[in-house]
């Protein structure tokens, strides 16, 4: 009888964790395909989406972690938050440590928590993106993949194999 209450207690769980992945995976196919269509950045509930790609903010913020960046005005920035900006070019985004601050917050000063010296250039207002408020480690690698061709591929095929298989269950002669 404890083996039963044991395996179902089992099964309980089993069923909880795979709908919470099922949960996370939908919620990434949703922000994917959004910024598919639309061309612009991964954004969610005024959010941004960004994969952490070097280590120089380790160990705050590990390589492949997706992080969550409020939107900010730079009036709204303070010494110590982690700052996302636009890099040199446009289309690269740095996130680190804020650790000065110019007159009116016309500028900032950078670093990454593993470098050993501020960034060259101070970060300017027009620049500002916002301050991370949240990091998951490893959902990167995920992120990633899904935005990929061969992550569209696979979450179609896993989509078409998830409704004909049922299908050709149901139609299998039921051995007597």
């Amino acid at each position: 009888m404890t083996e039963m209450k044991e395996n179902k207690s089992l099964k309980i769980l089993s069923d909880i964790l795979f709908a919470i992945f099922m949960l996370i995976m939908a919620f990434l196919i949703f922000i994917t395909a959004q910024s598919r269509l639309t061309g612009m950045e991964p954004s969610l509930f005024g959010n941004r989406l960004y994969v952490v790609d070097s280590g120089s903010m380790e160990p705050a913020l590990r390589i492949n972690s997706l992080i969550v960046v409020n939107e900010r005005t730079p009036d709204q920035i303070e010494m110590g938050d982690i700052l996302t900006y636009y890099g040199p070019e446009s289309r690269t985004r740095v996130t680190h440590r804020v650790v000065g601050i110019g007159p009116g917050n016309e500028y900032f000063i950078t670093q990454g928590d593993a470098n050993n010296a501020e960034d060259a250039m101070p970060v300017e207002r027009e620049k500002v993106i916002g301050i991370v408020a949240l990091s998951i480690p490893y959902v990167g690698f995920a992120f990633r993949f899904l935005s990929s061709t061969q992550g569209i591929i696979f979450i179609v095929s896993v989509g078409i194999i998830a409704y004909i298989a049922p299908l050709l269950i149901k139609r299998r002669p039921k051995e007597a």
